[in-house]
């Protein structure tokens, strides 16, 4: 795997981070120590960092072609933000699971449901979405990939098949000592209790008592 060239980078991984190949078994099988001290190679250094540092940079260059090749690729794939305003009605995207117990079938259930209205812009392309009937709860913050506009008269809103709910848990409250009625107050042991007959700090006590 190390030893084959990448199509994002046009070297092979050991090169970009060896500087040079992997040997192969073949080289590994001969000894290279006698021609390592018989030869100087001080003279070859420089010109070995000189390639290398240009490899890194032509791979560099042949990466950032790719990601451009790849992006358009996607891009063609997407669509223009429509750039919702606070007030306009949209329909979000669903993603229902399957449930025989409760009927619900992801086959039959509506890819869009809606309408919410938008309430506030988050970014380039992110929005916060409500309730029509409750226009102060927020629902939560949707890429304007998962919203579509909603086209219909906005006097007769549809009720949603499936009611988005708030994303996330609800904050946990620590309610105050004392503020819950229902809840018992916690008692600890009384100070002045008389020990048992049968234990060993009551034997004492006797024992005491006695002399």
């Amino acid at each position: 795997m190390n030893t084959a060239s990448s199509l994002s980078t046009g070297f092979t991984p050991a090169f970009l981070t060896f500087g040079r190949e992997l040997r192969t078994p073949d080289d590994t099988s001969h000894d290279f120590r006698k021609i390592l001290q018989s030869e100087n190679f001080v003279p070859e250094i420089t010109p070995k960092l000189m390639q290398l540092a240009n490899t890194l940079q032509q791979a560099r260059e042949i990466q950032e072609q790719s990601e451009e090749r790849r992006k358009k690729y996607v891009d063609k794939q997407r669509r223009e933000d429509p750039g919702y305003n606070p007030g306009e009605l949209v329909l979000a995207t669903t993603h229902t699971l399957s449930n025989a117990l409760r009927g619900v079938s992801n086959k039959f259930a509506p890819r869009r449901d809606g309408p919410y209205i938008i309430k506030k812009r988050h970014g380039p392309s992110s929005y916060e979405i409500a309730d029509p009937q409750k226009p102060d709860v927020v629902i939560g913050v949707y890429h304007a990939s998962a919203l579509v506009p909603y086209v219909g008269e906005s006097s007769m809103l549809p009720a949603p098949v499936q009611p988005l709910r708030k994303r996330g848990r609800p904050r946990k409250q620590t309610p105050e000592h004392g503020s819950d009625p229902g809840q018992p107050e916690k008692r600890g042991k009384p100070k002045n209790t008389p020990p048992l007959a049968g234990s060993s700090s009551g034997r004492l006590q006797i024992q005491r008592g006695r002399l």
